[in-house]
């Protein structure tokens, strides 16, 4: 598969509703100045285990830019409150691990992102492993479609791999290898191949992708997205911490181990 070059300028979610978008006010709120430096940093590191010993790859100017969240001022005094956006669905097939976890994470993710892939490919599994099957961990993912009309078709061929349970796996293998699938493996007889490949009927992705159901939950992702200001991926939040950008592995383990530890102290 051949990684699809980035847009100069990425399209702008929720084009089915023509929408402007609004004021990311909760990628701006106030963080501890040392996260803040983590996270531009980390988005230059690595990933992986983020040893300083491997050399980090080059990015284009215009990967760099799709990472970097976006920066306005906040009024002196001003308060403002992170939302809670965990579903916490147990019949939601789109995100894995226990609803009563700790720690849940929301992932803005888009099929055409290559640090999407990379994150999937590199940081994913130790999630999983280490979290996930814990129990300390649940993922929710939100796929956009910021990339355009790939990114799209993607994201409901994918809500259609959850119609039959196979969510992850479809998610998995559009990032194989930590690259992006190249936009013709959205094409429907590739899709069915790839569904037929990973267990699923293929005939039935093709229908349920293009019926209502799933458009229609990409559509309220792509919404909600909107309604946040979310204007890069991946983009997470970890309970109501915003965290921005594919950082290196152990700077997610960090920023759950901190939010486990709050919501030990919470419960006490």
């Amino acid at each position: 598969m051949s990684e699809t070059p980035m847009h100069d300028e990425p399209a702008t979610p929720g084009r089915r509703n023509g929408g402007a978008r609004k004021l990311p006010w909760v990628w701006i709120i106030p963080i501890p100045v040392a996260l803040v430096i983590g996270l531009l940093i980390g988005m230059q590191l690595p990933f992986g285990n983020g040893s300083p010993s491997e050399p980090a790859p080059a990015a284009a100017p215009q990967e760099q830019q799709q990472q970097q969240p976006p920066q306005q001022e906040q009024a002196p005094g001003e308060d403002v409150e992170v939302p809670d956006m965990a579903r916490v669905d147990p019949e939601d097939p789109t995100a894995v691990g226990d609803v009563d976890a700790p720690v849940v994470m929301v992932a803005y993710s888009d099929f055409q992102c290559p640090f999407c892939a990379k994150w999937t490919a590199n940081t994913l599994p130790t999630l999983m492993d280490k979290y996930v099957d814990e129990g300390k961990l649940r993922i929710e993912w939100r796929d956009l479609d910021i990339f355009g009309d790939a990114s799209l078709k993607a994201a409901e061929a994918a809500q259609a791999a959850a119609m039959q349970d196979g969510y992850l796996e479809f998610h998995e293998e559009m990032s194989k290898d930590g690259k992006i699938a190249d936009a013709s493996a959205f094409e429907d007889k590739n899709l069915k191949a790839t569904a037929e490949k990973l267990g699923m009927d293929g005939d039935q992705l093709i229908e349920d992708m293009n019926g209502v159901h799933a458009p229609d939950v990409v559509q309220q992702n792509i919404d909600e997205a909107m309604e946040l200001g979310v204007t890069s991926t991946p983009s997470f939040l970890l309970n109501k911490t915003p965290f921005v950008g594919a950082q290196p592995t152990e700077n997610f383990i960090e920023a759950i181990d901190k939010e486990i530890k709050a919501a030990e102290k919470d419960e006490k």
